[in-house]
């Protein structure tokens, strides 16, 4: 395929913070001479008072830092002991490393990284495997620990599994904590355009609905600029150690620490997981041992373009996988579907069906009394719960259950959907894309509303709803620049072959993103691709993936250019073929499943 513009190789490859200021490195590690360039108002001054007041508290409870860092800590310490968690894994081990906080500046203290191990269990053992479940904003840890003989059995018993929560996330400390609770944090989004979503009119072209959404960005913006002057206030400096490049050189300084300076790195990243095996292989080529990304983003547009600017691209698989969805309703019919009313009907029968009730709430919300959390149903919650479902086509039949009790008039169960898809708990994830995202002029909101709208009308309908689900905007405001930003190349050749997979209909990372990077990398990736919806391989289990990716991570043998993999399960459980497996396949795509409930929560 053809690159868009923003592909530049020759950008430069980081950004790093010099003592004078910003200064900018080329590919060669030389210096270069071009420098970096309502009604919601009472009880939001309430919490930024609030937030200003506990800001030397928070850094210091809530971080569990000591008040000089690393007073009680040494750069390469590395602590394991038994988990005691609940439901950790017979066996698994929790720990932490320290690795500096800064690796450009060895004054600024040290940083705690949460880990969890589940051992080999084969003699030969070949290394770790650092695992990550994506986000950004997903702890990691609890791959391992509790979920580790799942990951392993799709990995190989050969190697440690390494589960880490990476900077500013989960029990990993500096914590990213800009709000004094996650009930604060919530309180201060609940019922704005950041949680109840965008709701977009059903014409398009009509200038009252332009209008409308340009008055709910400048509502965002203005929210996104609050919370980050809270952050600034109660984290300061601290949220310059967030981002991706940073977690690189986490992983690859552990690496020498578990397996010695001349062990290679070994990973598997799942969604933004990618994007950190993107910065890996392309910032440590040399290093590079046994690498799988699997539901890609692009890492490059991550790095270089501002986030409303990348639904155009990234959202090209979304509605696909919306059609599949109501295609594999009508096929099954009423029996196994709640959204099909007939057995002759066709998906887009149901599809119009559906699609009328979302503009029926533009005009007129849902009371929805019973909720966990009373409120209503906004045709931007209800967008924002279907896109949450094509993510996970396990899922269908419940959420078409649920999505009919809301087109009945009981939106119970969609309300409280929408709200326990919300793994945030504060603004960790602005901490990574932020930090990794290269300053960009800030855009007007009407520049904003009329790229939306072009992504409503000629890419997909979820355009807006990927806005909320994905919280990546606003970074216009950041107030910090980190001590790396790693810009490219993104090219490099590496030392062992990456293993990219990407389903044919992945609804937040299509399959261009996979044959991007496998275009980028050329001989150094390979490419499998995975017949089905869904977002990761994960989604649907496929021994044909689950065997490739063993075979990659026991002597890197790469699946034949053009393998397309088809999956062994469906949706609608009607619709399953009847096939039996052998002892061992069960226990394969058994793994694979719960390794999906472990990152997915499916």
């Amino acid at each position: 395929m053809t690159s868009p513009d923003y592909y530049n190789w020759g950008t430069p490859q980081r950004e790093k913070q010099s003592r004078m200021g910003l200064a900018l490195y080329d590919s060669d590690g030389q210096l270069s001479n071009k420098s970096a360039r309502t009604k919601w108002f009472g009880r939001a001054a309430m919490l930024i008072g609030l937030c200003l007041a506990c800001s030397t508290l928070l850094k210091r409870h809530f971080y569990g830092f000591p008040d000089t860092p690393g007073a009680d800590y040494r750069v390469g310490d590395i602590k394991w002991w038994p988990c005691t968690e609940q439901d950790s894994a017979p066996g698994a081990e929790c720990g932490y490393a320290i690795v500096p906080l800064d690796y450009f500046n060895a004054s600024a203290g040290v940083a705690k990284i949460a880990l969890g191990r589940y051992k080999a269990k084969s003699s030969s053992r070949k290394g770790s495997v650092f695992l990550n479940p994506g986000g950004p904003g997903g702890a990691g840890k609890r791959l391992a620990s509790a979920s580790g003989p799942s990951f392993q059995r799709l990995v190989g018993e050969e190697y440690d599994m390494i589960g880490f929560d990476p900077r500013g996330i989960g029990e990993t400390e500096p914590r990213t904590q800009c709000f004094p609770s996650p009930d604060a944090h919530s309180a201060f989004i609940a019922n704005t355009v950041l949680e109840r979503g965008y709701d977009v009119g059903p014409n398009l072209t009509d200038p009252a609905n332009r209008n409308h959404l340009i008055q709910l960005q400048r509502d965002a913006d203005a929210l996104w600029q609050t919370q980050f002057e809270i952050c600034a206030k109660t984290m300061g400096d601290a949220l310059r150690y967030m981002g991706t490049s940073t977690v690189a050189r986490d992983i690859d300084f552990i690496t020498t620490l578990l397996d010695g300076k001349d062990a290679l790195i070994n990973y598997y990243g799942l969604s933004y997981g990618t994007v950190i095996g993107q910065y890996l292989v392309n910032m440590f080529p040399d290093r590079v041992g046994r690498v799988v990304i699997d539901g890609v983003v692009d890492a490059i547009a991550w790095a270089t373009l501002p986030s409303y600017k990348w639904e155009r691209y990234w959202q090209t698989s979304t509605d696909v996988a919306y059609e599949m969805f109501m295609a594999d309703c009508a096929k099954v019919g009423p029996s196994q579907c709640a959204l099909a009313k007939s057995d002759n009907e066709t998906g887009a029968d149901i599809l119009r069906r559906v699609e009328g009730f979302l503009e029926d709430l533009y005009h007129k919300p849902l009371p929805v009394p019973k909720a966990t959390v009373p409120s209503i149903l906004t045709n931007g919650r209800a967008r924002l719960f279907l896109l949450g479902a094509l993510e996970s086509p396990s899922s269908w039949p419940s959420v078409a259950q649920a999505f009919d009790q809301a087109m009945q008039g009981d939106a119970t169960a969609v309300l409280n959907g929408v709200r326990d898809a919300q793994y945030l708990s504060d603004l960790e994830r602005s901490a990574v894309s932020c930090n990794d995202n290269r300053p960009f002029s800030a855009p007007t909101p009407e520049e904003v509303i009329d790229e939306q709208l072009y992504v409503l009308e000629h890419v997909s309908r979820f355009g807006l709803a990927v806005v909320v689900s994905e919280p990546d905007a606003g970074c216009q405001f950041w107030p910090v620049t980190p001590p790396e930003r790693f810009l490219g190349p993104w090219n490099h050749t590496l030392r062992n072959p990456m293993l990219i997979i990407s389903n044919t209909a992945d609804p937040a990372t299509p399959i261009a993103n996979g044959k991007l990077v496998q275009e980028t990398l050329g001989n150094s990736s390979r490419l499998l691709v995975q017949d089905s919806p869904g977002h990761c391989s994960l989604a649907l289990p496929s021994l044909c993936t689950v065997k490739a990716m063993r075979a990659f991570f026991a002597d890197g043998k790469l699946p034949k250019e053009g393998t397309v993999c088809p999956v062994d399960a469906s949706p609608f459980p009607l619709y399953d073929a009847v096939q039996t497996y052998s002892e061992e396949d069960e226990k394969l795509l058994e793994s694979a499943r719960r390794a999906a409930e472990a990152v997915f929560g499916n």
